[in-house]
């Protein structure tokens, strides 16, 4: 458990868990053929809103050089910095296609 994680209420801490799944969605999608960074955004910044988070940022970058990517053409990385609560959640995950 991050160190954040105690500065979570129970009810938090059950709605945190929306970053990691969005993102792991958003990977899904991107594995499917979904490859415009916006909308892969939009997903991962919705599920994480209706979930009671406030985005702080999501951004997609490439691997290599972590500049910001419209269309995934490689192999990046999806990170988010979203907060619920008090605290202040940073989540990321590698796509590879």
């Amino acid at each position: 458990m991050s160190s954040r994680n105690v500065y979570l209420s129970p009810e938090e801490r059950e709605k945190a868990v929306s970053i990691n799944k969005s993102l792991f969605r958003a990977k899904s999608a991107a594995e499917d053929g979904q490859i415009h960074c916006e909308k892969l955004i939009n997903l991962v910044v919705q599920s994480i809103t209706e979930a009671g988070g406030r985005i702080d940022y999501a951004e997609i970058v490439d691997q290599n050089n972590l500049e910001k990517v419209e269309w995934i053409k490689g192999p990046v990385v999806f990170c988010v910095f979203a907060w619920f609560g008090k605290a202040g959640l940073i989540d990321n995950i590698e796509i590879n296609l």
